[in-house]
């Protein structure tokens, strides 16, 4: 598999870091504390899914 494609989760990750820094930037404090790495971290799956996916159906 390509080394491209191994960046996929960081891509992931930081737009969803980008996301959840932008849907709380109006609330609290502890929200802008928690929120943000949150959604980071479920982009970062979310991205070790789509290679995992991706690799399965190169293999084939």
């Amino acid at each position: 598999m390509p080394w491209g494609y191994h960046c996929i989760p960081f891509v992931t990750a930081l737009l969803g870091l980008l996301i959840g820094d932008y849907l709380v930037s109006s609330l609290g404090p502890m929200a802008n504390t928690v929120f943000p790495p949150t959604t980071m971290i479920i982009g970062g799956y979310a991205g070790l899914v789509i290679l995992g996916e991706v690799s399965d159906r190169m293999v084939d």
